[in-house]
C-alpha cells in the first residue's frame, strides 16, 4: 500500500506546482482604435524568461494562455510607436483586462524614457523578429539549439531548417553569408550568447530587392544579426589518425570572423587514398574562391593526397 501511495502522493504535489491561466483583453490605441498584431507576452519576474506569448486580433483582442508554478509574473504590451505597457499579475485561472489603452511614444528630450525589456517576437510588416535573449536553453548552446527554442521553428536530424512549415532556403549572418552557403556551419558554431535577433522573412531575388516588390512566401531566409560587442571569434575542427603499414590521416579547418573581415584556412595530408576533405566542406566552409591543391600517385595502389585552402573576405 505504501508502494503506491508515493507515486500518487508526487503526481499531486508535481499538479499543485503548475497552474492553468487564461488573460483576455482588447488592444486600443488614444482615440480608442483596435492595435492589430500588438505583441502580447508574459514572462517569469525572476529571470524575466518568456512563459508564453500572442498577437492581437484585427479588432485589438487577444488571449494567452499557459501553464505556470510561478505565483505572479508580468505581462507586457508592445506596439511600434507606442510606450510598452506593463502590468505584474497574480496567477488565477482567468484574468479579464477590458480594454487596454497604450500611450503614444514621444521624444521629449526634457523627459527621462523609462524602457522594459524588448518583446520576444516582433512583426515588422513582412518580417518576423525574435529576441534571442527571451528564450532559455543551456549556458553553453549554440544556435541551432536556439533555433529549436522558437515557435514555429523546426530543426531535423540533418539541420535544415523550416519555419511554419516553410523551408529556409538561405541563411545569413549579419545580412551576409557566413563562411560560404552551408547554414550549418553557422548553427553548428555560433554560440546562442553573442546572438542578438533572429528575423524570418520571405526569401528574395536581387532585382525583388531592388525593387522592392515581395518575395516568394513559400522559400523563408532567415538572418541572424550579431551582438555589436561580440561580432568577433573563432572555430576550428582537426583529425589525426594512425594505423599499421605506416598508414595515416591528418586534417584540420579554421575560421576567424571580426565584424566584415572572414578567414578561413584548410590542410589535409593522408596516404589511405582519401582526398581530405568533401566538395561540400571546400566549398561550403571556403566559398567559390577556395584554391585546392592535391597531389598524390598515379591512380595505382595507394594514394597520398594533399589538400591546402585559404579564403580571405573583407566586405
Amino acid at each position: 500500500m505504501k508502494i503506491l501511495f508515493l507515486p500518487f502522493l508526487f503526481i499531486f504535489i508535481q499538479t499543485l506546482t503548475a497552474q492553468n491561466f487564461a488573460i483576455k483583453g482588447k488592444v486600443l490605441d488614444q482615440e480608442g482604435r483596435p492595435l492589430e498584431s500588438a505583441t502580447v507576452f508574459v514572462e517569469k519576474i525572476a529571470d524575466s524568461s518568456l512563459v508564453t506569448y500572442t498577437v492581437s486580433e484585427k479588432d485589438g483582442s487577444f488571449l494567452i494562455s499557459g501553464k505556470t508554478d510561478a505565483e505572479k509574473f508580468n505581462l507586457i504590451i508592445s506596439f511600434s510607436g507606442f510606450k510598452p505597457y506593463y502590468r505584474q499579475i497574480k496567477i488565477v485561472e482567468e484574468v479579464k483586462m477590458g480594454e487596454i489603452s497604450m500611450e503614444t511614444e514621444t521624444n521629449d528630450l526634457s523627459e527621462v524614457i523609462v524602457t522594459t525589456n524588448r518583446a520576444p517576437i516582433t512583426i515588422k510588416k513582412d518580417t518576423l523578429e525574435f529576441n534571442a535573449n527571451s528564450f532559455t536553453t543551456r549556458p553553453d548552446a549554440n544556435l541551432e539549439e536556439l533555433l529549436k527554442k522558437l515557435p514555429g521553428v523546426e530543426v531535423d536530424t540533418d539541420g535544415n531548417v523550416t519555419v511554419n512549415g516553410r523551408a529556409v532556403s538561405r541563411f545569413l549572418v549579419n545580412g551576409e553569408e557566413f563562411f560560404g552557403d552551408d547554414h550549418r556551419i553557422a548553427t553548428k558554431n555560433l554560440p546562442k550568447q553573442i546572438i542578438d535577433k533572429i528575423q524570418v522573412m520571405d526569401t528574395k531575388t536581387k532585382a525583388q530587392e531592388f525593387t522592392g516588390r515581395p518575395g516568394d512566401p513559400d522559400n523563408k531566409t532567415v538572418n541572424v544579426t550579431i551582438k555589436k560587442d561580440k561580432n568577433k571569434g573563432y572555430f576550428a575542427r582537426a583529425t589525426a589518425g594512425g594505423g599499421t603499414d605506416g598508414r595515416y590521416e591528418l586534417s584540420g579547418i579554421g575560421n576567424y570572423f571580426k565584424n566584415d573581415l572572414r578567414v578561413s584556412v584548410l590542410g589535409s595530408s593522408n596516404n589511405i587514398n582519401s582526398s581530405g576533405f568533401s566538395y561540400d566542406e571546400v566549398y561550403g566552409m571556403m566559398g567559390r574562391s577556395a584554391t585546392r591543391n592535391i597531389s598524390g600517385g598515379n591512380g595505382g595502389g595507394i594514394t597520398k593526397a594533399e589538400t591546402a585552402g585559404i579564403n580571405f573576405v573583407n566586405k
